[in-house]
């Protein structure tokens, strides 16, 4: 059987992460749909001729393999979730919505893109600390692939203290040192020796207030 992998790929930063052939922008649902409404492959090449009979044929094989094996199930997909990141804005890509972003836990930038974004004014943001309101897309391994954002704007410095850090998907054991930001009982947990009487447990709580 044909090996519809070498027709057709996945990228975040393309058709937003659709299955699509290779080296174009034609999602394969496209095409799938047109041979479910009876249109021929050499119609279909005439539409899209940036692809052969064979890309038209891997379609068919993804479309079965993906039946018979349902090989794109919960189970096996990246994680994603909801998501506030605060960084520098150091590139941006006008042309495609790409861009790059800095943030302070980090030794590489991340990469997103902001089609939900006016490009004017993504272009003003250039250079300058911002918070992403978007989603965050992690490999299988837990790693952060890209960062979809649906806003972006100028962060204050409290945007930068509480979401200045790589997002982290749900998948994986509780940790603390997710929150960066420590406040009210947070701040004096491991502070007290748990011997305390009620008397200085106020006290530090009125410390804190």
């Amino acid at each position: 059987m044909m090996n519809w992998q070498n027709y057709i790929t996945a990228d975040p930063l393309i058709c937003e992460g659709r299955a699509c052939f290779k080296n174009t922008p034609i999602m394969v649902s496209k095409v799938l749909e047109n041979l479910a409404d009876g249109v021929m492959p050499n119609d279909i090449q005439k539409k899209y001729p940036a692809l052969n009979q064979e890309a038209i044929q891997a379609a068919l094989v993804f479309a079965a393999q993906i039946a018979r094996e349902q090989i794109f199930n919960l189970s096996k997909l990246a994680s994603h979730r909801e998501v506030r990141v605060a960084g520098r804005l150091e590139a941006i890509k006008l042309n495609d919505y790409t861009f790059s972003m800095a943030v302070a836990e980090s030794l590489y930038p991340i990469n997103g893109f902001a089609k939900a974004v006016d490009p004017q004014t993504l272009s003003t943001l250039l250079g300058k600390n911002v918070v992403v309101f978007g989603t965050a897309h992690f490999t299988k391994e837990g790693a952060l692939l890209v960062l979809e954002a649906a806003q972006i704007e100028i962060a204050k410095e409290r945007d930068l203290m509480i979401w200045g850090q790589v997002p982290k998907p749900f998948l994986r054991p509780f940790d603390m040192s997710d929150f960066k930001v420590e406040r009210g009982l947070s701040a004096i947990i491991g502070k007290l020796s748990g011997d305390e009487t009620d008397e200085e447990v106020l006290q530090a709580l009125e410390e804190l207030s």
